[in-house]
């Protein structure tokens, strides 16, 4: 060969041997990922660079991981501050330390967080809460009251008529009919937010004076959505380098317990207190190795979550003397608008606005938590009525922990401030100032101190109160409790009472009182209450004083109503009574009677008589004769759920669930339906239109099922389950056979007789 031609060849053979050696210098493994000890069970196409790795950015990127590197970019491992891999050829593994920083937030729901709820509903119908009451006195008289309210309601509104009947010989000067209030309410629960038509009552800030009107009213909500935490939650983070658990503390006590990954996490947790408290985090990784954190923090309703607004816009005539007439108002127009809002997770601005009636009043303040120390509110507000001018602060400060409270409120009026609740006022309070302290020990009880003074042009009236009580583990319970009127004739009112249990349900106490002449007098009580399922309840009391007080009850509590009588003796006075409460509801063209409805109900349908039905785990009753059951306490806005026992239904019985999750809305009633089929196996006797019995071992197929039914002797054929109306075709003879469910389903094997299999042209 010639020598030219061996130098061109070794030429060649160096290139291809150096290309070859940087393909096999970047050699491409398709790895299994853990990252810091957890298996992300993903596969990553990873190039292995001598000692280093060459991984794709987007990659890491989609599992989370936080990088400066842009989203494809490849990139060396080594070129990572703080990561480094090891290669585990065994597994195929490629095992990654990162940073924490690096590694995504997890977001853990402490201690049970609240979901939100299904869609809220209610039916068309009506119902009539009522408190009849008849009172015979030796010396005033008898007279009689009918306290009632009726409700109308439908899927998107209810309405409400509250008023009281009065008659008797001790009732003459007052009036025989009084109506309470009237309105008329639309909920809007997407917005969570409210329509009143009517009597309303607006809403202010706790400096404000809230009002009586008669006109409209749109304000924000919040009940229409119990489970939204509508102030700050406490949010705890830490960090784990490796796969472990973390146990949250408050108070010292465990409240919720998880598994948690490598990385940086976080915990929102819902409140089982208010006040000042502690929570203590401890991580554990699974090598056993612990790191605690101990964080203050303080929970307060005051304060709103960020970016919530609460708004209350009020226009109307102002109600006059309320509880003496029904129809007494204002002749001009006023309104008024609050406005609260969260602009931070420790500050609340709150706007308030009046006017009408020559009035002209403004306000402005807020809510600031300070800290772990607690709440401030401030406010300012003045007014023009009449063009005279005032104006009005308010400071007040909140703190409470496990042990101890405070509270204090100073109020100062200047001028002649007025707003809208105190516009028929004379003489007005200048300045009020209310103090509360209270502490707590398990071994040495509650005890509460408390001041007030309330001063205006003409009076000044200075109280204070101390009040000490002790629970022990056998049940008693002491109450003591003092009085002391600081101006005036300073008097001072002394109680002490010692409650024991009786029972479950019942308790006795006795106990002694000091009036203000330093008199004293010696108390008994004794009390069981009926049980909330119904039965029998009883009270009896009296007393040492000179006029011999004594009395004595019995109650008895069904599901349809609650009945009362009581006997008082006051001196030379007697006096019986006797009470009934409950409800009427008008629902599904039919009346039931109840106790007293207090949020919302639920008609139970189950077209089946004495069918258990559940209320969560526990039982609230059986269907009755027409296959429903009434349950007149349900929580609005919140998920109920309802349950049948199909042990409760005959045999022969199909239905397509046992259980149904309720979120009814308030004042109104639900109709839930358990469609319950009953399947009867039936016989008969299939004969062709000669009037024969169709052949032994004919088969018959049918419309309404893939099922195919065999004739046996003398046309006989055994039918499983029938619910509805079924066709036989009988393909041979061109003839079908139709066959209706029995009409009595009481029959364990029901024979229809005769059936003659008529020509397919001749069906309809």
């Amino acid at each position: 060969m010639p020598r030219t031609d061996v130098r061109y060849l070794w030429y060649l053979s160096s290139v291809i041997f150096l290309l070859a050696a940087s393909v096999f210098a970047e050699n491409v493994l398709y790895l299994e990922v853990v990252i810091n000890g957890r298996n992300t069970s993903s596969v990553l196409a990873v190039v292995q660079k001598d000692n280093d790795w060459e991984i794709q950015s987007s990659e890491l990127q989609a599992l989370g991981i936080k990088m400066d590197f842009p989203h494809g970019e490849r990139f060396l491992l080594s070129e990572f501050p703080g990561a480094s891999g090891i290669y585990d050829e065994t597994t195929q593994r490629l095992l990654l330390t990162l940073p924490g920083s690096a590694l995504p937030m997890q977001t853990k729901a402490g201690m049970g967080t609240l979901k939100p709820v299904g869609d809220a509903r209610r039916d068309k119908g009506a119902f009539l809460n009522y408190d009849l009451l008849i009172i015979d006195d030796n010396t005033a008289g008898s007279q009689g009251s009918l306290w009632h309210e009726l409700y109308w309601f439908s899927p998107n509104f209810f309405a409400v008529n509250r008023a009281i009947m009065r008659g008797g010989d001790a009732v003459e000067n007052a009036p025989s009919y009084l109506r309470f209030e009237s309105y008329y309410q639309r909920d809007h629960d997407a917005g969570l937010w409210g329509l009143t038509l009517g009597d309303v009552i607006n809403a202010t800030p706790n400096w404000g004076s809230s009002i009586r009107m008669g006109g409209i009213r749109i304000a924000r909500d919040y009940e229409l959505d119990p489970n939204l935490i509508t102030y700050p939650l406490p949010e705890f983070f830490g960090e784990s380098a490796l796969p472990g658990s973390v146990d949250l503390l408050i108070n010292d006590q465990l409240r919720w317990r998880d598994e948690i990954n490598p990385g940086p996490f976080s915990i929102n947790t819902l409140p089982f207190l208010s006040g000042a408290g502690v929570a203590e985090v401890i991580t554990t990784d699974v090598q056993g190795q612990q790191a605690r954190q101990k964080i203050n923090f303080y929970i307060t309703s005051e304060i709103l979550s960020p970016g919530l607004l609460d708004y209350d816009f009020t226009l109307g005539v102002r109600r006059k003397d309320f509880g003496f007439s029904s129809d007494k108002y204002a002749n001009n127009p006023v309104v008024s608008t609050s406005i609260r809002y969260g602009a931070t997770s420790i500050f609340t601005p709150q706007l308030l606005f009046q006017a009408g009636e020559h009035l002209r009043m403004g306000g402005a303040g807020f809510s600031l938590l300070a800290g772990n120390l607690g709440v401030f509110e401030i406010s300012h507000a003045a007014s023009d009525y009449f063009d005279e001018q005032g104006y009005q602060q308010s400071y007040a400060y909140t703190y409470s922990q496990q042990r101890f409270g405070i509270s204090s409120r100073y109020l100062q009026r200047h001028g002649t401030y007025r707003d809208l609740g105190n516009l028929d006022q004379k003489v007005l309070r200048d300045s009020q100032l209310q103090a509360a302290l209270s502490f707590y020990d398990r071994m040495l009880g509650s005890l509460n101190l408390g001041y007030v003074r309330v001063s205006d042009k003409l009076e000044r009236n200075e109280f204070a109160t101390l009040s000490w009580n002790r629970y022990f583990e056998s049940g008693l319970t002491i109450f003591t409790n003092i009085n002391r009127q600081l101006q005036g004739e300073k008097d001072t009112f002394v109680s002490i009472a010692l409650s024991i249990p009786l029972g479950r349900t019942g308790q006795a106490s006795i106990g002694a009182q000091r009036d203000a002449d330093n008199s004293w007098r010696n108390q008994f009580q004794a009390m069981s209450n009926a049980d909330y399922s119904g039965g029998l309840g009883w009270r009896v009391g009296g007393d040492d004083s000179p006029e011999k007080n004594a009395y004595a009850a019995v109650d008895w509590r069904s599901k349809k109503y609650e009945m009362t009588a009581s006997v008082l003796r006051n001196g030379e006075n007697r006096q019986t009574s006797g009470g009934l409460t409950g409800a009427l509801i008008m629902m599904d063209d039919a009346v039931y009677a109840s106790r007293f409805v207090v949020d919302a109900f639920a008609i139970i349908d189950v077209g089946q008589e004495g069918v258990p039905v559940m209320i969560g785990n526990q039982l609230v009753g059986n269907t009755d004769q027409h296959g429903k059951l009434l349950i007149p306490d349900l929580s609005s806005h919140l998920e109920n759920r309802v349950a049948i026992d199909p042990g409760g239904l005959p045999a022969n019985a199909a239905i397509e669930a046992i259980e149904q999750m309720i979120v009814p809305k308030r004042k109104g009633g639900v109709h839930v339906k358990f469609p319950v089929r009953l399947l009867s196996s039936v016989l008969i006797d299939a004969y062709d239109i000669n009037q024969q019995p169709l052949p032994v071992g004919t088969v018959l197929g049918a419309d309404i099922t893939e099922r195919e039914f065999i004739v046996g002797w003398s046309g006989e054929v055994y039918i499983e389950q029938l619910s509805e109306p079924m066709r036989l075709y009988w393909e041979e003879g061109d003839c079908v056979l139709t066959i209706n469910p029995p009409q009595n389903t009481q029959e364990s094997l029901p024979r229809l007789g005769k059936i003659i299999c008529e020509p397919v042209a001749g069906v309809n």
